[in-house]
């Protein structure tokens, strides 16, 4: 195990994993996905459009695979909408009432 998959073990066992999202290791490594990526989210890409990338998304989980954190292999570029389909997580759209 490496000195930094321990290190975000143990972040995650204390539920501070937002300070591996902070750290200049995991900024360096985003933004190079940005790069290879075209700054693009890669599933409307598959579907033939062009929309900007918002989120750098791990494919699988920092939780689950600590070992994967830092593996541009496991990043994929997503754009807001995706990243909450992709957790499940649905945005209502403002209605006259909510307005």
């Amino acid at each position: 195990m490496t000195e930094t998959e321990q290190w975000i073990r143990e972040l995650i066992q204390k539920d501070e994993l937002h300070k591996f999202y902070v750290s200049t290791a995991w900024e360096k490594l985003a933004s190079r996905a940005r790069t290879l990526q075209h700054n693009e989210c890669q599933r409307c890409r598959q579907r033939g459009l062009y929309v900007p990338c918002d989120v750098v998304h791990h494919r699988q989980y920092v939780r689950n695979r600590p070992d994967l954190a830092l593996d541009i292999d496991n990043l994929e570029c997503l754009c807001h909408e995706c990243h909450n389909i992709e957790h499940g997580k649905t945005i209502n759209p403002l209605t006259e009432e909510r307005w």
